[in-house]
């Protein structure tokens, strides 16, 4: 590193005092000396990676993530939920029969793939206790599951229409809901406590061999309780008892193994830009992260006492790789930015990148941006050496499965990322 530091310096010394290559601009004589300049650099050295936590949570999520995903570049993904549920009451009239079970999924409108393809769901029943199987924890993770029978309680082939439809309806076994109904009426269940010493939830199993997935609500998403009861009054006399569903998570998986995203083995390694085709991997539900690092950003010290100056503004700029991202691409409208330091480990949240487009009216060539000024001058005011870094996430991290590529500063490309420096000379 310290070899790299003095053609460096010597370089950016040059860049700055050669005009002919800089964009300068006079200060004005009300806001400092009449020979000020400032000079506009967008030639700073980065670090760029891309990074995998080591899980993201998913417990407290609203959306069941559930479908499966062929991809090349990110890896195949497979997002399956866990459902924990219960009746608000649990009072079934002695004179009621029993008639059917069925689960009922209702869209969120949210959907990642072709929903073009037919796709199968199935259901089985959870056989552990709904809590995490690492005891030192208390909720649950992307990486999270639980044992669950192998027996299909229903399955459904079907083809999605999450903007034209409000819900799809699995049928369940007659035999699982009429033991659940019998001890209900009964009274064998009275509580929550009753019903999870019979029944502990549900998960819902997506073929992989689909190419989407999709969103449901989890607040009107219930297994639904059907049966009859003839009062002698009404001529409708249908009825049903829903299970809620008040708890849910959804592990969410990749197999990396044929793509350049291979090498990462934990969260604290650093996959460089350079190994995987000088872009970055940003994907939410697997914890794929952007890890930018700025590696000679105390070096403008020195070059602030040997020129006369100081920064007054640092714009990062991220260009996308279009093929990366859905085109309703302007709904991600910004990405979470975190100081991390050197393990990959969070420091603190920072102010979000904002998405902004090159070519507003044709609404494509899309760029995010975010000011940096102040991560750099905390860094060049540090009485000690740092190694942070800046990482960029989805801001829908354990709601979503969006995917972009973003391309490094040697990519090459005209939309290169790169940091607009503007510093002031006096």
């Amino acid at each position: 590193m310290r070899n790299c530091f003095i053609p460096l310096f010597l370089g950016f010394t040059a860049l700055i005092s050669c005009s002919d290559d800089l964009k300068t601009y006079p200060v004005g004589e009300d806001f400092i000396e009449l020979d000020s300049k400032v000079v506009q650099i967008d030639t700073l050295t980065l670090k760029t990676a891309t990074i995998q936590l080591d899980s993201i949570l998913t417990s407290g999520s609203a959306r069941l993530l559930i479908g499966a995903l062929k991809d090349p570049v990110f890896g195949d993904l497979t997002s399956q939920s866990f459902l924990r549920l219960a009746p608000k009451d649990f009072f079934v009239d002695e004179k009621a029969v029993y008639d059917s079970i069925a689960l009922i999924l209702h869209y969120d409108r949210y959907y990642y793939g072709d929903t073009v393809q037919t796709q199968t769901y199935r259901v089985h029943e959870i056989i552990d206790d709904f809590e995490p199987k690492d005891k030192d924890q208390t909720q649950f993770y992307n990486t999270s599951t639980l044992n669950f029978s192998e027996e299909i309680l229903g399955e459904l082939l079907f083809k999605a229409y999450p903007n034209k439809k409000d819900s799809i309806n699995i049928a369940l076994k007659h035999s699982f809901g009429k033991n659940l109904f019998n001890n209900i009426q009964n009274k064998t269940i009275e509580n929550v406590d009753d019903l999870e010493k019979i029944f502990k939830g549900i998960t819902v199993v997506p073929d992989n061999n689909s190419n989407n997935v999709l969103g449901y609500k989890m607040s009107s998403s219930v297994v639904r309780l059907y049966y009859t009861l003839d009062d002698g009054l009404n001529s409708d006399n249908d009825r049903y008892l829903d299970f809620n569903i008040f708890e849910l998570f959804n592990n969410i998986s990749s197999d990396k193994t044929a793509t350049m995203l291979n090498p990462i083995t934990d969260g604290e390694y650093i996959l460089p830009s350079d190994k995987t085709n000088n872009e970055m991997y940003i994907q939410a539900g697997t914890s794929l992260q952007m890890r930018i690092e700025i590696p000679y950003v105390r070096d403008l010290n020195i070059l602030k006492s040997e020129n006369g100056g100081t920064v007054i503004n640092a714009t990062l700029k991220m260009y996308l790789d279009p093929k990366s991202h859905r085109e309703n691409i302007s709904s991600i409208e910004s990405l979470n930015v975190f100081v991390i330091d050197n393990k990959n480990r969070l420091i603190k949240q920072l102010e979000a990148a904002t998405l902004k487009s090159y070519n507003p009216e044709l609404n494509y060539d899309y760029y995010y941006s975010i000011d940096i000024t102040s991560f750099i001058d905390e860094i060049q005011k540090s009485p000690y050496l740092t190694n942070y870094a800046l990482m960029f996430q989805l801001p829908n991290n354990n709601q979503s499965v969006d995917k972009l590529l973003i391309y490094d500063s040697a990519s090459g490309k005209e939309t290169k990322m790169k940091i607009e420096l503007t510093y002031l000379l006096y």
